[in-house]
């Protein structure tokens, strides 16, 4: 299925952001699924590298290139056009919590070549990020779902549902492609 596929009972006031909202729900599985590892790999003080691999893989494809791409290149834009500021407003937020992933996934990935390499040492510092991530995009997500993503449906026009979609679908295409999307959502359970 890909990230723009129709949603059952997604009410009308929510066509714009429905894509996202399902991606949310994917990341949010996510995210519960690498705290359950978490809190194991403290209690055991080993970190399951093939397991954290996957995950840096997903949040660098699925939510980032994919799921923040269509944010980026594609809702952000429209809501601009339509009134809601970037510079002091709910967009500039957004994308300043974006650049906070990526910067807490670079930390991420960066504990876990350490740790490949043999440094016991990583282990405190890529459980620490990891903790700052799921903390950062909890609350972003419950900040988009819940204020954002509302304002939004509240000033888009029924052009802009349309553009919106067709921008998802290209850019999910061009970043990660459909094949590698559907993979890539089916690999949370693997987390």
């Amino acid at each position: 299925m890909s990230c723009t596929a129709p949603m059952y009972g997604v009410s009308e006031e929510n066509r714009l952001t429905a894509s996202l909202r399902r991606d949310h729900e994917v990341i949010l599985r996510a995210l519960e699924r690498l705290e359950e590892r978490v809190a194991e790999w403290k209690r055991t003080g080993k970190v399951d590298q093939a397991i954290l691999r996957k995950f840096v893989e997903f949040a660098r494809t699925f939510i980032d290139r994919c799921h923040h791409g269509k944010e980026e290149r594609c809702l952000f834009p429209c809501l601009e056009r339509r009134g809601i500021p970037r510079e002091g407003g709910p967009i500039g937020v957004m994308l300043y919590e974006h650049q906070l992933g990526r910067e807490l996934v670079g930390r991420i990935d960066e504990g876990l070549k350490a740790l490949e390499r043999g440094d016991k040492d990583a282990v405190s510092a890529v459980l620490s990020a990891c903790d700052g991530y799921i903390e950062l995009l909890r609350n972003h997500i419950a900040k988009e779902n819940g204020v954002l993503f509302p304002m939004g449906e509240s000033v888009a026009e029924e052009v802009d549902v349309a553009e919106v979609g067709g921008c998802y679908e290209r850019v999910e295409e061009v970043e990660v492609g459909h094949e590698v999307h559907e993979r890539l959502e089916r690999s949370v359970e693997e987390l």
